[in-house]
Parts: C-alpha cells; structure tokens; sequence
C-alpha cells in the first residue's frame, strides 16, 4: 500500500473514531502540568474569546520529559474544523511517526482572520495572530518544545493565516507550508486595491507552497473564487515574488528540485539565511490536500486528488531543513 492510499484510509478510519465520542481527547486541566504521549483538547482566551484546539503528543514522551521536540501548527480550512482538518491531511500520523507536537486550532466560527479573508473572523477583526502567540505560550508551560523548531502550515484560508503568521510572527515561526492559499494582505475589491495590514517579517521566513493548478476557489493565476466566501484572490506568483523578495533569494529555480506524475516543485535559493522558497504545482489538481485521495470540495472548486505530491513529506523534510 503506497503512503497515499494509507492515508485515504486513515482519513475514513480518524472520522470514524471522532464519531465515536470523547475518548479520544482529554480535557483542558484546571492547572496546567507536564503533559506525555497523547491526544488533548486544550483552549485559550484572547480578547474576551475562548479558542480551542486540538494537541497530539506522539509516542515516547513521558510527563515531565526534558528531550524539546519541534511542534507544527496546523491550519483548518474556512467552513472546516480541527477535527476534519486532521482526518484530511493524515497529519496526525505524519507527526507519530517523526516525532514532533502536532497543534490543530479552531477558527471563530470557522473561518480565520487572514487579512482580507474570511466570513466571520475577518467581519469581527479576531485577532489570530494573537491567539496563535496564546496557543503557543499554552503548549511551552506543559511541554518541552524546541523553540527553534516551530512551524505552520494550513490549507485555503488556513494557509492564508499561515502566511500572516509568517508576516507578523516570524520571531517565533521558523517555517511556513501554505497549501491552496495567497497571502492577503490586499483588498482586491477596493479601486486601487487597499492594504489591510502590513506584511514587515522580522526575518527571513522559508516557505514551502503547493497549489492544484485546476484549483478554482484560490485560482493559481488570481481572480474571481468560486468558493462559498467568493471575492477576487491575487494570483499564486505575488505570493512567492514576496517571499523570494523577503528573503533576498539570489537564484531562481535552475530545474525542478522535485517531479513526478503531474507534480513539479521549484526552488528558490542563495536566499538570506538559508531560507529558501519553495513553489510545488500539481497539473489538474484541485482544492485539497496534496497526498490524499480525495477531494471533498471538488463540485465547487473543481480538480482531482493530487497523489503525485505527499505534501507531509514533502514539508516536513524542508522544515527540519529550516530552524529558527
């Protein structure tokens, strides 16, 4: 079984076990403590707000444990949610197996404030940012986490959050994977187009996109969405050109540095610090997460499963190329 089908079955096996009830995540503690292997729910307040969020702790850590592990940050889409978000990527599996600290926060009513995008969570002007900061200071008081060894990633809106985190938390974000996402820092509705918030990253932040070219709720050449929330999306390029700025990468992709099937990856590097950019493709690929066979929102934002690139792998080798 190739590492694709695994992980089509453990997305039906993972929404079968969170149908199942509460057994497989513990409460929030009263008083926080060292916390070992395990899958908790755990929340913070922010502004007057509870935000809750799922935290699995892979095998091999004891409570009290001194050994730092990395710790990914992972993005639901907009109208979707922690527990979904996990079954779709198969992160939790991802994370078992190499050892890291896996967190999967809820947005305000579905959806992340990530700039110019979207519903809820933008009208309200949440402040994610400052939650994500929140979150991370909760997971540092129960468990020892490598400081240098933080990251996010996130998929549609999620990843658009993600790219705010890295414009306006790089200090503690090491490195970056969007799937299916623009940084919108742009209301591309207002004539001229009006900034929303200032993308000034304190450093060079390494990211690591991949993008269904069939994709037609965040279109890859920008435009009208056919998602639910609708609006106008930069195209995918002003993204990395931002980026491959940010970072002063000197050289441009002399050839692939990954292709297989329908899936090209291109790198941009001699960046400062090392923080290279990344930009992975998937001809006919859709709205969804690169590696599963699947492809939930197809009739809305059209395109096939992209099995030809295991976005898991993928990221998580160039995270663990990138600390802080």
């Amino acid at each position: 079984m190739n590492a694709a089908s695994a992980r089509g079955g453990l997305l039906t096996m993972l929404v079968w076990l969170a149908a199942c009830g509460p057994t497989m995540d513990q409460s929030t503690p009263t008083e926080p403590a060292a916390l070992g292997s395990g899958a908790y729910e755990r929340s913070v307040r922010v502004e007057g707000l509870v935000h809750d969020y799922r935290l699995f702790v892979p095998s091999g850590i004891e409570p009290g444990a001194e050994t730092v592990r990395p710790l990914l940050l992972s993005l639901h889409g907009g109208g979707s949610g922690p527990e979904d978000h996990d079954a779709l990527t198969g992160l939790r599996e991802t994370a078992e197996a190499e050892g890291f600290v896996l967190a999967t926060p809820r947005g305000f009513l579905s959806t992340w404030n990530a700039g110019s995008c979207c519903g809820p969570a933008a009208e309200q002007a949440i402040d994610h940012v400052a939650v994500m900061a929140a979150i991370l200071d909760d997971i540092d008081a129960v468990l020892p986490i490598d400081a240098t060894r933080v990251y996010a990633t996130g998929h549609s809106n999620g990843g658009m959050m993600v790219y705010r985190l890295a414009c306006e938390l790089s200090q503690r974000i090491a490195a970056i994977a969007p799937n299916a996402a623009t940084l919108m820092d742009r209301d591309l509705t207002a004539e001229p187009p009006a900034p929303v918030f200032t993308c000034a990253p304190e450093r060079a932040v390494p990211v690591f996109h991949s993008h269904g070219l069939a994709d037609t709720c965040v279109p890859f050449d920008g435009g009208q969405s056919t998602g639910p929330e609708g609006g106008q999306r930069p195209p995918v390029a002003d993204s990395i050109d931002f980026w491959v700025d940010n970072n002063r990468c000197a050289l441009p992709p002399l050839r692939p540095s990954y292709q297989q099937g329908n899936a090209t990856c291109e790198r941009y590097s001699a960046c400062q610090d090392g923080a290279s950019v990344t930009l992975c493709t998937v001809e006919q690929g859709g709205h969804t997460w690169p590696g599963v066979d699947a492809n939930p929102v197809a009739s809305t934002c059209g395109g096939e499963p992209m099995l030809d690139l295991d976005a898991n792998a993928l990221m998580w080798k160039f995270f663990m190329e990138h600390p802080l």
